[in-house]
């Protein structure tokens, strides 16, 4: 039984190929079609994962970036998708920073007050604003989740093996009209690509152990009520 496996960008581009029609069984690659589909997929999976459908062979990434003395804004770097978890150090202790909103930071009336930060608003990119703003040079240390990895020649695209089946419907349908699909045929494809996604999404969902059911104390005797004397604990 083969466990680990992998699909490179190229066999998830002749899947697209073939199921357009363009690419016959053991016909020849054409280089200008191929890198049609290579950007497809890359702008796909980087929406796609904007959009809460997490790929989990995306790590979360840690990273250390300088803060300068009186200045609210720092810059650490450009793949960050979302932050998860900031803290900022000083005399050697990690202090957690609250990640913020627009709305939240400018309810925040005295913006130039120092401190150790307690606060950060991410403008997005690669920018964060500090409250209280650093009153002496810091380090600032985030976990982030970063964008998915742009395709490259004879490698894994940045998804789960699992996914690329129905991640080959979505593109075939982004790419329909790129390569002359009949309009029976894009309805077909458009249905196809909706129930593509949704099993993306079941795909990644959660797996655990469903705990069993406590009882701490049998109901007393004429005590017929629903659930009575149990306590059903979260599953």
């Amino acid at each position: 039984m083969t466990i680990s496996f992998t699909r490179t960008r190229e066999q998830l581009c002749r899947m697209v190929l073939r199921k357009l029609g363009v690419l016959a069984s053991g016909g020849a690659d054409v280089s200008a079609d191929m890198d049609v589909v290579y950007e497809a997929i890359d702008v796909r999976v980087k929406e796609m994962h904007r959009q809460g459908i997490f790929w989990r062979k995306v790590d979360e990434t840690a990273l250390s970036f300088s803060l300068t003395a009186s200045t609210s804004s720092a810059s650490s770097t450009v793949d960050i998708l979302f932050p998860i978890k900031m803290t900022v150090v000083d005399t050697s202790v990690d202090f957690p920073v609250d990640i913020i909103s627009p709305v939240q930071y400018a309810a925040i009336v005295d913006k130039a007050s120092t401190g150790i930060p307690s606060k950060a608003l991410w403008k997005g990119s690669a920018e964060f604003l500090f409250w209280p703003v650093p009153y002496a040079a810091t380090t600032a240390k985030l976990i982030y989740e970063k964008f998915a990895d742009d395709t490259a020649a004879s490698t894994a695209p940045d998804v789960e093996v699992s996914m690329l089946r129905w991640l080959q419907d979505i593109i075939a349908y982004d790419l329909g009209d790129a390569f002359a699909q009949s309009e029976p045929k894009m309805v077909r494809l458009r249905g196809e690509a909706q129930t593509a996604e949704k099993n993306i999404r079941k795909l990644n969902a959660l797996r655990v152990n469903i705990s069993t059911v406590s009882v701490n104390e049998w109901p007393s005797l004429g005590d017929e009520s629903p659930g009575a004397g149990y306590d059903y604990q979260d599953r």
